[in-house]
């Protein structure tokens, strides 16, 4: 999987392998510098979220959460950032974006599509990849079969075209990697790299009490199992990206 080694097994590396464009994440690039205004020393990812809330006209709340979880408070190098198809996603890649700006991070645009297992056994039907807890990807086909296998590339070719409208939503940034992963889990995947990262960003939870008891919630899972702290964006009305 990609990821570099983490800093005493805590965030503070991005990704050395190479990512889906065959490039390393540079998480370490423009990292001694921060553009928040915040003493040397002092927590700056608060401070950084609250000011890539009032850049981002799309995003209506971000929260922070397990901010202790940061192993080095006082910087933030790399950001693992959650794409998918919800309605928070365009926000969730604005949020991002700003907090990078405000820090000098490196940005890392990951992509969960089910792996084999995870399409045989049904697992992908209760979560999106970005934090919410919806997809299209799971419902089954258009005349009510159950997806297989077989229907691998087809979430792929979705995921691909994910990033491509997160990319896009970037801009001129240019701090920035793409990585499309399959996994039985959105959660497990975001959950199981995020010791490479200093902070990752979701998206805000969509389904309502019931699903969330029954299916239980990507955002939750990782909010409560991640390694670093997390923030959670919610977007000021329907600001999905396209991935059609």
């Amino acid at each position: 999987m990609n990821g570099s080694d983490a800093d005493g097994g805590g965030g503070g590396g991005g990704a050395a392998d190479p990512g889906i464009d065959g490039q390393p994440s540079s998480g370490d690039a423009g990292a001694e510098s921060a553009a928040v205004d915040a003493a040397v020393g002092e927590p700056i990812v608060e401070p950084a979220v609250a000011e890539a809330l009032t850049a981002a006209p799309a995003a209506a709340d971000a929260t922070l959460e397990g901010a202790d979880r940061a192993a080095r408070p006082d910087r933030v190098s790399s950001i693992l950032v959650a794409v998918g198809p919800g309605p928070h996603s365009g926000a969730t890649v604005d949020v991002a974006r700003g907090i990078a700006d405000a820090t000098d991070a490196w940005l890392e645009l990951f992509h969960v599509v089910p792996s084999d297992a995870a399409l045989a056994d049904g697992q992908a039907r209760t979560e999106g990849t970005d934090g919410s807890d919806e997809t299209d990807a799971t419902e089954g086909d258009a005349d009510g079969s159950e997806p297989g296998a077989g229907d691998s590339d087809d979430y792929a070719a979705t995921g691909e075209r994910l990033l491509d409208a997160a990319r896009d939503r970037l801009g001129g940034f240019d701090r920035v990697d793409r990585w499309l992963v399959e996994d039985r889990s959105a959660a497990g995947a975001i959950v199981e790299q995020s010791p490479y990262y200093d902070l990752v960003v979701v998206g805000a939870p969509t389904t309502g009490t019931v699903g969330r008891f029954v299916f239980g919630s990507t955002t939750d899972t990782v909010v409560d199992d991640a390694e670093v702290p997390v923030v959670v964006v919610e977007g000021d009305g329907e600001t999905a990206l396209d991935g059609a």
